[in-house]
Order: C-alpha cells, then structure tokens, then sequence
C-alpha cells in the first residue's frame, strides 16, 4: 500500500485506490475532506501488489491483506488541544497523513513527532499512542487500512491496556467510507 500526493503521475496496477480531497472545515467536530474510490485526489492511497517509488510517493509498504474478503477503510481522526490517543492496537495495517498540526507518535519502538505533510505506517496488532501537540486548533490525520470485512462498519481500535477506557477520549473519528472488496473464489 502508498500513500502518494498530487505530483505522482506513474501508471501503476492498482488493486483498489482511494482518494482523499481537502475540504473547508477545519472544526474537530466533522471530517475536513471528501474521500472517495479512485486515483485523483490531493491524497491517494493505492492498494498495489509491487511497492511504488519516485515523486509524489509520501510512503510505501507491504500490507497484509486478509485471507477472503476484506475492506478499505478511509477515515479521519481529529484531535482537539489536549487529545491524547492512549496506546492502543488496530485490525488493519495501513497509512495515515498529517493534515494539521503536530502529533507526537509513540510507537512500539520509537517515538516520532509528525508535522503537517508528514505520512507514517502503522501494521496491524502494533502498540501506538498519540498525543496532539498544538496549543490552538485541531491536529488531523486522514488514515486508509485494510481490514477484514467483518470489521466493515465496526471499530478497529482496541486500547491496548482496558485500565485506560477510564481516561478522556477526545479524539474524534469521522469514517468515510469502508469499501468491501470481495474475493473470487475460482
């Protein structure tokens, strides 16, 4: 799977893509983009079976796809000053893009801070926690997974410690769209 932007212009064999355009709000309390199926967006995710480089490609990595069917997520978490995602785990493997703000990653083995324009890769089943870092606005990701279809309209997230379902949870997740994609069996 990729996360590439404008500027990637190769002919590649998608699988599945799905775009993601830039909207005009910029409040926590809905998305701030339009995702659809398809490969002409500000941001796109390309589901490829070989992994893509060159220009306009933000990232690249394998995905574990599931055996049968299965679904691509396209979401957007949004963090309001003072949002913390405690360490938690997801289904799906997949990329996220920083729209806005700065986000402190701390992942399994090391920790990063994102700024805006920056795309990072989470597999899935991996301890990650989130910490938003601005003191004014919202900090947002736009994040596309692969899932396995019986997670098709159902949460991913699992907090990796249940003590901490008793802490705030001011994140909000605004889904776009989970696009099931059914395997042949012949």
């Amino acid at each position: 799977m990729s996360v590439v932007n404008q500027s990637f212009v190769q002919d590649v064999d998608a699988v599945l893509s799905a775009q993601w355009n830039v909207g005009t709000n910029t409040k926590a309390d809905a998305a701030a983009g339009i995702a659809t199926i398809g490969d002409d967006g500000d941001l796109r995710f390309l589901l490829t079976r070989v992994a893509v480089s060159g220009q306009g490609v933000l990232g690249s990595a394998a995905v574990d796809i599931p055996d049968g069917d299965y679904a691509l997520r396209v979401d957007e978490v949004a963090f309001p000053v003072g949002a913390i995602a405690h360490r938690h785990t997801h289904t799906g493997s997949g990329w996220r893009h920083l729209v806005n703000g700065d986000l402190r990653i701390e992942a399994e083995h090391d920790t990063t801070v994102m700024h805006a324009g920056d795309s990072w890769f989470e597999p899935a089943g991996s301890p990650v926690r989130a910490v938003a870092l601005q003191t004014s606005g919202v900090t947002r990701f736009v994040r596309c997974m692969v899932i396995p279809a019986n997670f098709v309209g159902v949460s991913t997230f699992q907090l990796h410690d249940p003590a901490d379902a008793a802490l705030p949870r001011l994140q909000m997740t605004h889904r776009h769209f989970d696009h099931l994609v059914q395997v042949d069996a012949g």
